[in-house]
């Protein structure tokens, strides 16, 4: 059975996700740049019983072509001769689809498959460097998306090769761009997601000790560039026929971050990538800043939204410059089932997990993308929560350091297909 192992076969499956987790280490991507580890992805489905969609036919036909600019306009030249790269046409991301052979629902999984422009750590401490499989490039998997990938594949595998006795259709979404806060955002409007009756996107860490989380949630986020346009005089001899674009910021930085507190939940503001590039005998005309906006629900964030507007257009009054709040990304925040809660909780028993190693919900102080999937799964009826396999993360999560407990890599494998086991064995 699928949900059976022996201590033999959970022997065989640690070490070949082991390899799998640190072939994929090795290579970063960062995010609409994922071509080697696409490639990589479908060349390990394509020996499975398994339908593969990439490149083209996985966004022929798509409902919002606006938002397939996440990838470089020139295609990728194949590395040293690599077909599957060149399959791809210039797109990452893929998804794999197992048809059981009996009736039953239909479960989506996701897993994200970028890395993060960060150049990891060669301290001797650190056991990617200590034992031979660091990024061999100027990227990193800081964040334990090489470990996504890998229960992914092991999740398929597993599937791939139990067709007999499963009930039901699966779909394994190998997502791009989750750091940007962009691929989620795509494979949302996909026309599989409207399919799913139960969904589940996962992540390693975050906790920083060895528990189940059975529904993570996420803060929403808003992101803007913020301008102010003044004009520029002389300082010494003219400073009064001078609007002063950077004064008119620095007065909205310090109002944003004076913004009260909702009663509602957690709320963050940050400003970053301030610049006002200007003489220091010059008034400046000219003073651009990124803008972070973060709330516990969606409402928390659009009230964030609208104070920042008022603070920003009211330091653009004061100082008589004009002002642009141009937007660039966002994440939602997405509920987590109850009835899925129990069903994670009550898998992670079954495979052995003890009871006080087990949590119902948990929030995360950042930000996610999958998101955008799972309140898609919530409007065609279907059920969702996010799972949390958290391990130590020793440097913490976008750190130089970043890494995690393997073990939990084939101990992911094991609570989906467990999951998969109880929610279809009444069927």
């Amino acid at each position: 059975m699928m949900t059976e192992l022996s201590q033999t076969h959970e022997a065989e499956l640690f070490n070949e996700l082991q390899t799998i987790r640190r072939k994929f280490h090795q290579y970063p991507e960062i995010g609409g740049h994922e071509f080697w580890t696409t490639a990589r992805i479908c060349e390990y489905l394509d020996a499975l019983d398994c339908t593969l969609l990439y490149g083209d036919q996985l966004y022929r036909d798509f409902p919002a072509p606006e938002l397939l600019t996440l990838w470089p306009d020139e295609l990728p030249k194949a590395d040293n001769g690599d077909e599957w790269i060149g399959k791809l046409h210039g797109r990452t991301g893929a998804i794999a689809i197992i048809q059981g052979k009996q009736e039953g629902p239909t479960f989506g999984f996701r897993v994200d498959i970028d890395g993060l422009p960060i150049k990891e750590s060669h301290d001797p401490s650190h056991r990617p460097y200590a034992e031979g499989f660091q990024a061999m490039n100027d990227n990193m998997h800081a964040c334990g998306h090489d470990g996504h990938i890998t229960i992914g594949l092991g999740l398929a595998k597993t599937l791939a090769s139990h067709t007999e006795e499963l009930k039901g259709r699966y779909y394994l979404f190998f997502q791009p761009a989750e750091e940007t806060i962009a691929g989620g955002r795509i494979f949302a409007r996909l026309p599989y997601v409207k399919e799913l009756d139960y969904f589940f996107p996962l992540h390693v860490g975050l906790l920083g000790t060895r528990q189940i989380v059975c529904g993570l949630s996420f803060l929403a986020d808003k992101r803007y560039s913020v301008s102010f346009r003044g004009r520029s005089s002389h300082a010494g001899g003219s400073p009064e026929q001078g609007k002063n674009a950077l004064l008119a910021a620095c007065h909205a930085v310090t109002g944003l971050y004076g913004i009260s507190r909702h009663s509602g939940g957690r709320s963050r503001v940050n400003v970053g990538e301030f610049s006002a590039p200007n003489a220091s005998n010059v008034i400046p005309d000219a003073t651009q800043f990124e803008l972070d906006l973060r709330g516990e629900t969606n409402e928390i964030c659009d009230y964030l939204k609208d104070q920042a507007e008022h603070i920003i257009e009211g330091a653009a009054l004061m100082h008589q410059v004009e002002f642009d709040m141009q937007f660039l990304v966002d994440a939602e925040m997405a509920e987590n089932s109850p009835e899925l809660l129990a069903a994670v909780r009550q898998a992670g028993l079954d495979i052995g997990i003890q009871s006080d190693a087990i949590v119902e919900r948990h929030l995360v102080s950042g930000s996610e993308d999958a998101t955008f999937i799972m309140n898609e799964v919530i409007r065609h009826g279907g059920l969702t929560t996010y799972i949390g396999l958290s391990s130590p993360t020793y440097g913490g999560h976008h750190h130089k350091q970043f890494d995690f407990d393997e073990t939990i890599l084939p101990e992911g494998v094991k609570l989906l297909c467990q999951l998969i086991h109880n929610l279809t064995h009444d069927m």
